[in-house]
């Protein structure tokens, strides 16, 4: 995966971050992982298609995504409903319509589908691209885990 793919990714988390829950987004580490992988209690996972292809995946842990919601919706939530996952699917949807923008100034012409939840934790991921660059962010809320796993379509 071409490091332009990856590093699209790193303002536009810290900008929606910073604009929609109010807090710093504190960049941690990037490492490759498979594309099979054991997710996190939830996950949110957006397909790519166009010029490239592949698929952008946030793991959030259940007190990340609680502490997320709520600092959203202005008011403490207790459990990971409909609307935290709701919340969740958006964040997700945000950051990753800002990196496609990115990538597209850059020449790469994509399409993003739909974000979908995969629950619970220790879920059993596979997915048809190869290795994936998994961007760490801390913040106020807990940690954010990007997985971004994009290629050029052929």
């Amino acid at each position: 995966m071409k490091q332009e793919f990856l590093e699209a990714f790193l303002n536009p988390a810290k900008l929606v971050w910073e604009k929609e829950l109010g807090m710093d987004l504190e960049f941690l580490d990037v490492e490759l992982s498979s594309s099979r992988f054991v997710g996190e209690e939830i996950n949110a996972i957006i397909g790519v298609s166009g010029n490239l292809k592949g698929n952008v995946i946030y793991d959030f842990g259940n007190s990340s995504a609680l502490a997320i919601a709520g600092q959203m919706m202005g008011e403490p939530i207790e459990e990971v409903d409909e609307i935290c996952r709701s919340i969740l699917r958006e964040l997700a949807n945000m950051i990753t319509g800002n990196a496609v923008t990115e990538l597209e100034s850059g020449g790469y012409s994509c399409n993003l589908a739909p974000p979908f939840i995969i629950e619970p934790s220790g879920s059993k991921i596979s997915t048809s691209i190869g290795d994936h660059a998994v961007v760490r962010f801390k913040s106020m809320a807990g940690v954010l885990s990007i997985r971004v796993g994009l290629s050029e379509a052929t």
